[in-house]
């Protein structure tokens, strides 16, 4: 660990927690005050240290925090798990995030791997600080770095985030002796957000986290929200802390060795280890299964298969609810080309089932809440999710898998790239993309013609805004431009707008007329995300479905104009997923 911080910053579990009262939120370390030995034997050792609040303190986190912290025989490595509770009777709490943080020594930690095509030498927390700081606080440009391969680059952690479905492994590796620290995490049933929700992982000062709950990529939205004598208790972990080593100098040997080792955790999971009575081991758990298929008459007149369908376990809520919900498990898996799905180790308690569909818009929810107890096996069958559809197709946009990535992404700048991502399929993580909409649309905004126009290359990733000559941030309308040989007089057309992600946006639309004084549709002022500043291609999914009357289309061409209406930030805007419109039902 990284002996020129104090013992206490070297290695720690903190949060970020706020009271109503106060004005800013306090990053806490939640220092023990008990010690205990729970569990000592010849194959494993458990302590636990305690915190438990104290309501004669001043400003202290209301909150009981159970630290363990487990080695086993054999293993090479620890795990840490922690339990927070908060009995009835407590004030209210809002907490931003919570954290396993492991600061390495920046001296002999300087390669980080993250994934198998993000993996490199870093810059250390000196030659950031010797940097230029950029638009985003988090971004520096390495100006005078101790390795002179690094000059000129950018840094910023956020560009080594990932999907919480992704973020199984990832550490650091000393060049003598030849070590690699690894964070192993085997489930996401204690994190929020569904699988796809993104967070930090490791990044510059040879750091590495285990992130269980954050509002990056959300908004505050993804933080626990506890009103006054509300109970809650919540177990996160056990994460693996992992530690390798060979006589050799390959990098990849460790990296594909950690990479074993995270398979080998994922098999164990529900881990049988921990002693904490709230935490059920695999026989006190429960399963559920069943097949769901897609209705939707305009593509087939059968049920087709929810191939690669996303089908977790919830809190009960509304349909879509799982991506803001913080307070309890949730349990995903993907189901197979024929949609059928089965997920084991579901902790016992009351929850709905949710689902959404790659290349289907829209979310769905079993209609029942689901019980679950210890040992059951319930088998839901057949499920038909009927997504949002009132009309056939007439022309569409993107592809609905709830990202941008298949949009334009331009290359950065010369002077702002990081090499690593450049051969990366996370090429969207490059500093400053945001800007590059200004360079490719300098004076007239983006126009795309349907049956004209290939949204891989024509649509850019992000609806941002234009940076003026004098440096100010405006908004900006996108036009699509489409023929209707023949408008139908009988009835309502509609447009499914499905973002990918929103921060501080306000998106309206108009019909042929770009100066019709109210737009014809139009959302609230949505999100805060900040996906656009912090390199992500997602945040939160939003579907928005707006009706067409028939007058307000035309024979032949017709053009809908999209403006996203807040400026002043070049970090306002919004992603798009996708875009359809439909003609009248049939």
């Amino acid at each position: 660990m990284e002996k020129r911080f104090p013992e206490s910053r070297r290695g720690y579990w903190d949060t970020m927690w706020k009271l109503p009262e106060d004005k800013a939120s306090t990053f806490d370390t939640f220092f023990a005050t008990n010690f205990r030995v729970i569990a000592k034997d010849n194959n494993k050792v458990e302590v636990s240290f305690t915190k438990t609040w104290n309501p004669n303190a001043d400003h202290d986190l209301p909150l009981n925090i159970d630290k363990r912290f487990v080695m086993l025989r054999g293993s090479s490595g620890f795990y840490s798990y922690g339990i927070f509770e908060r009995p009835e009777g407590m004030p209210e709490l809002r907490l931003d995030e919570a954290r396993i943080a492991m600061k390495l020594r920046q001296n002999l930690f300087l390669y980080m791997a993250v994934s198998d095509d993000r993996q490199r030498v870093m810059p250390t927390d000196q030659d950031r600080s010797s940097g230029k700081v950029l638009g985003f606080r988090e971004a520096v440009r390495i100006t005078h770095p101790s390795n002179p391969k690094l000059k000129n680059e950018v840094d910023d952690k956020y560009q080594y985030s990932s999907d919480d479905n992704d973020i199984k492994v990832h550490g650091w590796i000393c060049n003598r002796p030849h070590v690699g620290f690894w964070v192993i995490t085997p489930t996401n049933e204690y994190r929020s957000g569904g699988p796809m929700k993104q967070d930090l992982t490791s990044h510059a000062g040879a750091t590495s986290l285990a992130t269980f709950f954050s509002g990056h990529y959300a908004g505050p939205e993804l933080g626990v929200s506890l009103k006054e004598g509300e109970p809650w208790k919540k177990v996160f972990g056990p994460v693996f802390f992992y530690l390798n080593s060979d006589s050799g100098n390959n990098h990849s040997t460790l990296w594909e060795d950690a990479k074993r080792q995270m398979f080998e955790e994922t098999a164990k999971w529900p881990y049988d280890f921990p002693e904490s009575k709230d935490y059920p081991k695999a026989n006190e758990r429960g399963t559920i299964s069943g097949r769901l298929l897609v209705d939707d008459r305009y593509i087939s007149n059968d049920p087709i298969f929810a191939k690669s369908a996303y089908i977790g376990l919830a809190l009960p809520g509304d349909t879509g609810s799982w991506q803001t919900e913080t307070k309890g498990y949730q349990f995903w898996t993907q189901a197979d080309e024929t949609g059928y799905f089965k997920i084991t180790g579901i902790i016992p308690g009351t929850y709905n089932l949710y689902s959404w569909v790659p290349g289907v818009i829209g979310d769905y929810k079993y209609n029942q809440t689901l019980a679950i107890t210890q040992g059951s096996e319930i088998n839901l069958g057949h499920l038909i999710y009927n997504p949002p559809r009132n009309g056939p197709t007439l022309w569409e946009i993107g592809i609905p898998d709830r990202t941008a990535a298949e949009f334009f992404v331009p290359d950065p700048l010369p002077g702002f790239t990081n090499r690593v991502l450049s051969n990366s399929t996370q090429k969207f993580r490059q500093y400053g993309l945001w800007d590059r909409y200004t360079d490719l649309y300098p004076d007239e905004d983006l126009i795309y013609k349907v049956g004209v126009s290939d949204y891989t290359k024509d649509w850019f990733y992000a609806h941002v805004t234009r940076r003026t000559e004098n440096k100010k941030y405006i908004p900006t309308t996108w036009q699509i431009s489409f023929e209707l040989p023949t408008v139908d007089p009988s009835g309502t057309y509609t447009l499914h707008v499905a973002l990918a992600s929103a921060t501080y946006s306000h998106l309206q639309g108009r019909i042929n007329n770009p100066d019709r004084p109210r737009p014809n549709f139009e959302t609230p002022g949505i999100g805060r995300s900040n996906a656009i500043a912090r390199h992500g291609i997602h945040g939160l999914y939003s579907l928005f479905s707006f009706q067409i009357p028939e007058y307000e289309l035309q024979n032949g061409q017709n053009i809908i104009y999209l403006k996203q209406v807040k400026g002043g930030s070049p970090f306002n805007g919004v992603m798009y997923d996708y875009i359809r419109l439909e003609g009248p039902p049939q």
